[in-house]
């Protein structure tokens, strides 16, 4: 764990730290228990029964479950969504809690399509996801010394399999935005690729994205609608005990703002340089994005991210 800012006062860490628990019961009582109870009445055991219960369960954590946090989701910047018929690769911001469940939220709930994705293996750390996994399309991987090449194995399978009525989860940051994981990042860009180290430096609420992972699934997945999914608060509800490397919020901001921006099929780029550059973009877009909501200063005008050096093996970091 990284060493906590103390610039912010103690009483809003422990305010936040109190909501990401009352969130946290929510959450063992509206998805762990309600999983676990169907696992047991054998009222999950097809890929639709449980897209059904993961569209049912993930709404209400982020409706009833944030309230009783005293929190409220917020929408009201969020893009049309594809047509119907149409598959669709989410690309997810990485960072906070419930990262799974958000993406379930949207891939199930939102666009009632089936969700397929690929994850580490946590056993015994979310026994409901883990449980649900098993009969979705999620490949829960083990971390080991050959876990990258397989998550990436398994995400090109579902880009070339998508079918109308499937929307692919990918987070394309690899790891959730830290502080400590912040500074890993940036000291390994500085011995491999110092240009694109001081561009990222810029970002101020992401990670700088790995490019080339998605930039395979999205030329495998010709068919699909792109969103690019932003959300921030959620990671502030463990500042208490993480340094997150930003200030919190205004302290009477109690929302979880989330948006997202839709690309059509037929205007992703799809050549390996273009949609790493797209990426980029995407992602700095992003980050001004999340300082508007968070009410940071303007940092004015940035240079666009700097043109990649990509490679074929460059590891999937879920």
């Amino acid at each position: 764990m990284s060493r906590l800012d103390r610039r912010v006062p103690f009483g809003r860490r422990l305010r936040a730290s109190a909501r990401g628990l009352g969130l946290l019961g929510a959450y063992v009582v509206r998805f762990e228990a309600p999983v676990l109870l169907a696992v047991v009445r054998g009222r999950a055991s097809d890929p639709q029964q449980c897209e059904r219960l993961l569209a049912r369960l993930t709404h209400r954590v982020f409706t009833d479950g944030l309230r009783r946090a005293g929190l409220t989701l917020d929408t009201g910047d969020g893009l049309p969504l594809p047509a119907p018929g149409r598959p669709v690769v989410l690309l997810l911001r990485h960072s906070g809690p419930f990262n799974f469940q958000l993406a379930a939220l949207l891939a199930c709930r939102v666009l009632d399509r089936g969700m397929l994705s690929v994850g580490r293996s946590l056993p015994g750390f979310d026994p409901a996801v883990g449980l649900l996994a098993r009969r979705l399309r999620v490949n829960l991987i083990r971390w080991n010394r050959s876990g990258p090449a397989r998550a990436m194995r398994a995400l090109i399978h579902h880009s070339r399999n998508m079918g109308p009525r499937d929307a692919l989860a990918y987070f394309p940051e690899g790891a959730n935005m830290t502080a400590a994981g912040r500074r890993r990042t940036l000291a390994l860009l500085d011995g491999t690729d110092p240009e694109r180290a001081r561009w990222a430096r810029e970002l101020r609420y992401v990670m700088p994205p790995v490019s080339a992972g998605a930039a395979r699934v999205l030329a495998q997945a010709t068919e699909a609608d792109v969103l690019v999914v932003g959300h921030t608060g959620l990671e502030d509800l463990v500042g208490g005990f993480v340094d997150i490397g930003y200030p919190p919020p205004r302290a009477d901001d109690r929302r979880i703002h989330l948006t997202w921006w839709h690309t059509r099929a037929e205007d992703v780029p799809r050549e390996p340089a273009a949609a790493a550059a797209w990426l980029d973009g995407q992602w700095a877009a992003m980050d001004e994005w999340i300082a508007r909501k968070r009410g940071a200063p303007d940092p004015g005008p940035r240079a666009p991210a700097p043109a990649q050096k990509l490679r074929r093996s460059t590891p999937y970091a879920p």
